[in-house]
């Protein structure tokens, strides 16, 4: 079989983040706007919220997973990041004290030692405000907005614009 022809890779796009502490929610804000567009039948797109390990089983079958997800960054609020993890990914100043505090991180590291071995790929914002609240602050939602673009466009050209698009953060 030619590469013309392989079935495309079954990607997740796996929106995450408390959705009632304002910008927290920005992966649930645009998992949410994804839904309400057509996309190609080998994407998934799931709000993962704050499921902690819950979402091991949302992982199955999946080669690709793109977690959307706000992170303490040097980016300023709104600016948007996309990159692979590195084995020492780690969100600054965390510290996990119980297994209600695990986050997509440690998930993707559970995924693992269960011997799955996807691509993954984090597209992060900073957020502005983390308080109580349903609504983003205006430049995470502008961001929300520049994300859903950008995962539209790489979801229809199969992704092979993805190695152009890492690593590129923007304010």
């Amino acid at each position: 079989m030619n590469g013309e022809h392989a079935e495309p890779q079954t990607t997740l796009v796996l929106g995450v983040g408390n959705i009632i502490m304002g910008d927290e929610g920005f992966g649930v804000h645009v998992a949410q706007r994804l839904k309400e567009i057509d996309l190609p039948k080998n994407i998934r797109v799931e709000e993962g919220g704050v499921g902690g390990f819950n979402l091991l089983g949302s992982l199955e079958a999946v080669s690709r997973l793109i977690v959307v997800d706000v992170m303490m960054t040097e980016l300023v609020p709104g600016g948007r990041c996309i990159s692979r993890p590195g084995p020492d990914f780690a969100e600054p100043g965390k510290t996990i004290m119980s297994f209600h505090q695990v986050g997509v991180l440690e998930l993707v590291q559970m995924w693992r030692l269960l011997g799955h071995d996807p691509e993954v790929v984090f597209l992060v914002t900073r957020p502005q405000r983390l308080e109580w609240g349903t609504e983003l602050s205006a430049p995470v939602n502008e961001a929300a907005d520049k994300a859903v673009s950008l995962l539209k466009k790489l979801c229809y050209d199969n992704f092979a614009s993805l190695e152009r698009s890492l690593n590129v953060c923007t304010s």
